[in-house]
């Protein structure tokens, strides 16, 4: 691959990722407005237990298509005393489930499905426009419009991404830094964890990661390592919110980092034989990445639940009230 259509496929790739982003932030940004009042409610009267907490973060993660959203959403609730920060731990478990979903529909292989869901969305919102009573109806029609243009402006990123990863597989310098990537996974890790922290956004990182193994660029091995290294870059929307707040807001971040970190640290250390494991259960490569995702973030979700009480107390021993 010669200088300039290395140049060329990189911004390919790039504006591939931000098209991506845009269409992540529009479907959010209309989810959001038509459904914010009713997820924070949610989140007040249905996290008694830990179970609940856990399937209430995974339906608010649903509706906002935004994990660190509902974090920062418990945070505030636990800042203004109306959560504990018991009560958080098993939100944030089903916001990692949660978060899997709009990956999980990437790897169907419908990205060409995204001009069209463009297309009605953008009938629905001129239809919206048009209309001329029952205007809190129209609002929140226009609102669901733009969702659907987002979720469209998704598919269409998604697509142009793994358009641009194709030639990157077959670069002798790409395929260099795969291969210590292979044989050092933590690489892969520090890699998912900073471009995550970076762009803000675990499911565009996680894409982008799924891109790259399907064009081949990416064993399963280091894709997975990668996505793993996602979730701990998650983590720095929380910590940034919690500066300077108060002990019980301090935990929440706090937890969030040590779930994803201890979840990170169990599948490193099987990652060979779960890799293998995934290989078996699907066969396209996208897939593969993406079942990964799902299983990595259900099962560590699920093996923390039964300890949400002993996590409380022993976050609270670390990050004791200051008299």
């Amino acid at each position: 691959m010669s200088a300039g259509s290395g140049l060329q496929t990189l911004a390919l790739l790039g504006g591939g990722m931000a098209v991506f982003v845009i269409g992540l932030l529009t479907m959010r940004y209309g989810l959001a407005r038509t459904a914010s009042p009713y997820t924070e409610r949610w989140i007040k009267t249905l996290v008694r237990t830990p179970v609940r907490g856990l399937l209430t973060g995974i339906v608010a993660t649903l509706v906002t298509q935004s994990s660190a959203a509902v974090t920062i959403i418990s945070m505030g609730l636990v800042a203004a005393d109306i959560l504990s920060f018991t009560d958080t731990i098993g939100v944030i478990l089903g916001t990692n489930i949660g978060s899997t979903f709009t990956v999980g529909l990437l790897s169907l292989n419908i990205e060409r499905i995204g001009p069209y869901l463009i297309l009605a969305g953008l009938a629905g919102y001129l239809g919206a426009l048009a209309m001329r009573r029952r205007i809190v109806r129209r609002t929140q029609i226009r609102q669901l419009a733009i969702s659907v243009i987002g979720f469209g402006t998704l598919f269409v990123g998604f697509h142009v991404m793994t358009a641009a990863a194709a030639p990157i597989a077959a670069s002798p310098g790409v395929t260099h830094a795969l291969q210590a990537a292979r044989v050092h996974p933590f690489a892969g890790v520090l890699a998912g964890a900073v471009v995550t922290a970076v762009i803000g956004s675990s499911s565009a990182s996680t894409a982008l990661t799924l891109s790259l193994a399907k064009a081949g660029a990416l064993s399963l091995a280091a894709a997975i390592a990668v996505v793993l290294g996602n979730n701990i870059g998650t983590c720095a929307t929380a910590l940034l919110a919690s500066i300077g707040g108060s002990k019980p807001v301090q935990r929440v971040a706090a937890t969030h980092v040590l779930l994803n970190v201890c979840g990170v640290a169990l599948f490193m250390l099987i990652l060979r034989p779960f890799a293998a494991v995934v290989s078996t259960l699907a066969s396209d490569p996208g897939a593969q990445v993406a079942l990964a995702h799902v299983l990595f973030n259900v099962i560590s979700s699920l093996l923390a639940l039964p300890f949400v009480y002993r996590i409380a107390a022993w976050l609270e021993i670390i990050l004791p009230e200051r008299p």
